[in-house]
């Protein structure tokens, strides 16, 4: 069951979700080439900052996984996120990109705001609320894959309760946190 649970904390990453909702995003308000072109800018604004700070954290041995599965191992990978997040929107902002791009760096820095000040007290999922928000903000335009990203929402929550990440709470808050950023991703 462990082996199971760790291919759908794979397959629901972060990262997979963040490149998911993008490309469907894009895809549904231009070409496929465009929607290409806007993953492939989130990726080297977010996601390779991320995997960089995610391997060395594990390769130096100062994280047990790239989960980064303790709370004190979080504030890191907040601020690496948000400096990320920052200079994806300034990028943005400098190439006139559509306002759907703009709006979806500023609702993930919100939601991250919210889990980096929750991170004093408890250990939000992070796979919870970025596949939740992603589910939500593609769900709320009629998108197929927000459809099929909301149906794997409950085998998520059991990965990360299976391979013991996060406790029944700090699921729930990851959902509710995510679900909130796609609300106000849809109605910004």
């Amino acid at each position: 069951m462990t082996s199971i649970a760790r291919w759908v904390s794979i397959v629901f990453h972060p990262f997979v979700m963040v490149a998911a909702m993008v490309g469907a995003a894009a895809a549904a308000r231009q070409s496929q080439a465009a929607a290409v072109r806007s993953v492939a800018v989130v990726v080297l604004f977010t996601i390779i900052p991320l995997a960089f700070l995610m391997w060395r954290q594990v390769r130096g041995g100062k994280w047990d996984n790239a989960d980064a599965s303790n709370r004190t191992e979080r504030p890191i990978l907040y601020l690496v996120g948000g400096v990320s997040l920052f200079a994806l929107l300034g990028f943005l902002s400098l190439q006139s990109t559509q306002s759907f791009m703009m709006r979806g760096v500023v609702a993930t820095l919100g939601m991250m705001a919210v889990c980096a000040i929750a991170t004093q007290w408890i250990k939000v999922s992070l796979h919870m609320a970025f596949a939740t928000f992603a589910a939500t903000a593609l769900a709320l335009v009629r998108s197929p894959v927000g459809y099929a990203l909301v149906l794997a929402l409950p085998p998520l929550v059991w990965a990360r309760l299976t391979l013991q990440r996060h406790t029944l709470v700090e699921v729930a808050l990851g959902t509710v946190i995510g679900a909130a950023a796609g609300i106000a991703l849809h109605y910004l």
